[in-house]
């Protein structure tokens, strides 16, 4: 009975070692296939606008915001991939009986189609409205979006997993970083349950800043890479919006690089006290490429650390607002700092401010 017992130990060891070793080998591919995918998801532009962000998703919109014109002139300047926003709204319409619920997935899968045909690889971003990002508060709100990525994932699952990407959503606003892990870590899962292949991007919670990421837990799934947005500092690259912050209502031609210096005229032309000081501190951080190039080595960082890949997938200035040549400058800075930290990086945007 002993020897019995000692031999069914051991073939009980032995099948959760192989076990383990499987388990084991299975992370060490994901984790050199997410590298390999994360490298394709450089020089990368939004299409917000299109089928999510704001606005006009008829059909006579979307089939002239963006066309394969616009698809060869990417490709000429040399962006490689394309961050595709979806509002969860348009295939909510009219509810689960709605008859253009077809139509909406073949007008969806057509834009895709035209973006990959082109060459481009696609990160697909759930890009909700402030309402169904408010339901997230709810547990009933959590399983709506759960739902929908199984949807999506089920729809999806037959592209080619090494041009297309799955990114839970865009800024979920949810305050507490934590939750949104968990949110995030539960949707990973449903989608697991129907795709095991496709690499997923995951965000810090609120609006997926810089610090946003460096506050986030990571996920237990070995094919994720983790995205930030960078818009620092927002005195120049908010300046002249009116949604926001109320200051940067009164900034106009606000320079890059900063210093006190440049600053000290324009700051006596405002009014408003609180919004002149937030111009002070603008001057004051003295932003200038280096500032930036060390702000980002936070993100690449924090990736080394956990061992998973980090992309920027926003950043950008006010095109409208900002002067012209600042802006040139700003872009360029932010460009070349994320690639000095090897960090993929997608500007925003193609057609938007």
């Amino acid at each position: 009975m002993k020897v019995f017992f000692r031999r069914s130990t051991a073939i009980v060891i032995t099948l959760a070692m192989a076990c383990c070793l499987r388990i084991a080998t299975a992370q060490q591919a994901d984790e050199r296939v997410v590298f390999q995918r994360a490298a394709t998801l450089t020089q990368g532009v939004n299409l917000s606008g299109w089928f999510g962000g704001w606005g006009d998703y008829s059909p006579e919109h979307t089939a002239t915001y963006i066309t394969a014109d616009d698809f060869r002139l990417m490709r000429a300047v040399g962006i490689r991939y394309v961050r595709f926003p979806l509002d969860p709204s348009l295939l909510s319409q009219g509810g689960l009986m709605n008859p253009n619920k077809e139509q909406i997935w073949a007008r969806i899968d057509n834009a895709l189609d035209m973006a990959m045909n082109s060459g481009m690889a696609v990160d697909f971003v759930v890009f909700p409205r402030d309402d169904y990002k408010q339901r997230l508060g709810t547990q009933s709100g959590v399983d709506q979006s759960i739902m929908l990525w199984r949807i999506l994932a089920k729809h999806f699952v037959g592209r080619d997993p090494d041009r297309f990407f799955l990114e839970l959503m865009n800024e979920s606003e949810e305050q507490d970083p934590y939750r949104w892990v968990g949110i995030e870590s539960a949707t990973v899962k449903a989608i697991r349950a129907i795709d095991r292949q496709h690499t997923i991007i995951a965000s810090g919670a609120q609006y997926d800043s810089l610090g946003d990421l460096l506050t986030t837990e990571t996920i237990d799934d070995a094919n994720i890479i983790y995205t930030f947005h960078f818009y620092e500092p927002y005195a120049f690259t908010h300046q002249g919006a009116t949604w926001g912050s109320t200051e940067w209502n009164y900034f106009r031609n606000i320079p890059y690089p900063s210093s006190p210096s440049q600053i000290a005229e324009l700051t006596k032309s405002i009014p408003d006290d609180a919004a002149r000081y937030h111009l002070y501190l603008y001057g004051a951080e003295g932003w200038n490429a280096s500032s930036i190039l060390q702000r980002i080595a936070f993100a690449a960082a924090w990736g080394r650390e956990r061992h998973v890949p980090v992309i920027c997938n926003e950043f950008g200035a006010d095109r409208d607002t900002a002067p012209r040549d600042a802006r040139a400058r700003y872009l360029h800075d932010v460009r070349v700092a994320l690639e000095q930290n090897g960090i993929g990086w997608a500007m925003w945007d193609w057609s938007g401010n």
